[in-house]
């Protein structure tokens, strides 16, 4: 694992944790991908605008929260239908 790779998964991480701890949301969703979801113009505004690098950020965080949902649930359905 390259360093950049592991301050991008603390990065994650702690975006995950503030969501649920301050922001009382989903373990598995970014604030990046909440802000995209949820009816907060002026926080999208101010997230999009610390990752000015990137076209929209809030919104591709969004499908990446959806992204790696997709891929835990299928890993799992190919759990359970090995054990049952």
């Amino acid at each position: 694992m390259t360093f950049k790779k592991y301050l991008s998964g603390i990065w994650s991480a702690s975006s995950q944790w503030f969501n649920v701890a301050v922001l009382l949301g989903h373990p598995n969703e970014s604030i990046s991908g909440r802000c995209h979801g949820a009816p907060w113009p002026r926080t999208k505004r101010v997230v999009n605008a610390l990752f000015f690098w990137q076209v929209d950020h809030c919104k591709s965080a969004y499908f990446n929260d959806v992204k790696w949902a997709k891929a835990y649930l299928e890993a799992d359905k190919e759990v359970s239908s090995r054990t049952s």
